[in-house]
């Protein structure tokens, strides 16, 4: 692994207005040989301007980069879901507010715990009515082919379901929608995957130095799976912050800053950590994963390259 701004064992932590950010390295614009995609969270509140600057932002950024899709790490809609997909939030949220031509891309996108507040079945459906939004089912799997010859897998959760697991409830009123079945399936997806790179996607932290914090829940049911079966990633929101942490192998990547932000604490797996407005930028490759945290400016902020293992 190797670190643009930061040393292995340095850990950033700041709050808005941090001095000397640098704009998009050169080496993350458009390369030959990369998958480049963006990864967004926690973005669903027009009555946030922020949000229209990260969006702002989002659309040069994807433009530089030919960024091919776009990840949502959930709370898609705050602060009650939408109801149907006649909702006029998906116009009002996600359709005239990512509207740059360069964010035309398909969109993948997870539940959180906010999107339970209204109709899950609602955003898988849009699925159907829309050319970019990506839900096929509250869980699933995408296989992608990287221009160099790899191979990528994205494995995308519903975690809302899994944190009821260990008796922690996240403001769901359901029953627990099979989330002992999803992760029998993470399990099964994982062991049988043979992809260069495993990444996996939900809603809540496994690690985290926000707000909320890590669910104990993903700790005892997920984390184990992805130590091992050689998951690289795991990229969540639900803490509205900035976030690179890592622990036995894996890195954890929160992008949960989308249109709100909340205050930041280090712990020990900690490497950056920022609360700030922004989103994060990725390039893969076979042999490395760039990960660029930028804000709303579309200032880079930390810059991070994590070696396939």
């Amino acid at each position: 692994m190797s670190h643009n701004l930061l040393s292995r064992r340095t850990f950033m932590i700041a709050s808005a207005g941090v001095g000397g950010a640098l704009l998009l390295p050169s080496a993350a614009k458009a390369q030959i040989n990369t998958l480049p995609f963006l990864v967004v969270g926690d973005w669903g509140d027009p009555n946030q301007g922020a949000q229209r600057a990260v969006a702002s932002a989002m659309g040069d950024v994807a433009a530089q980069m030919h960024a091919g899709f776009v990840i949502s790490t959930g709370d898609n809609f705050y602060h009650g879901g939408v109801d149907s997909i006649g909702d006029p939030q998906w116009r009002e949220t996600f359709e005239s507010v990512y509207s740059a031509p360069s964010l035309q891309t398909p969109w993948y996108a997870v539940l959180g715990n906010h999107d339970y507040d209204g109709s899950p079945s609602a955003e898988v459906a849009y699925t159907r009515e829309s050319s970019r939004w990506r839900m096929p089912s509250r869980y699933w799997r995408e296989d992608m082919n990287l221009p160099d010859g790899a191979r990528a897998t994205f494995f995308f959760l519903d975690t809302t379901p899994i944190t009821m697991l260990s008796g922690v409830r996240d403001a769901v009123p359901q029953a627990d929608f099979g989330a002992r079945d999803q992760v029998m399936w993470l399990e099964r997806v994982l062991a049988s995957c043979t992809s260069d790179w495993k990444i996996v996607v939900g809603h809540h932290p496994i690690f985290s130095s926000g707000r909320h914090g890590p669910s104990a829940a993903l700790a005892h049911h997920v984390r184990p799976l992805l130590e091992r079966y050689g998951v690289q990633a795991y990229f969540n929101g639900h803490d509205h912050d900035l976030e690179h942490l890592q622990f036995n192998g894996v890195d954890y990547i929160c992008s949960g800053s989308g249109s709100e932000t909340r205050d930041v604490r280090p712990v020990p797996e900690s490497r950056f950590a920022l609360a700030q407005n922004g989103f994060v930028a990725c390039n893969l490759s076979r042999d490395a994963l760039q990960v660029m945290f930028l804000n709303a400016g579309g200032e880079t902020l930390y810059d991070v390259a994590l070696d396939r293992v």
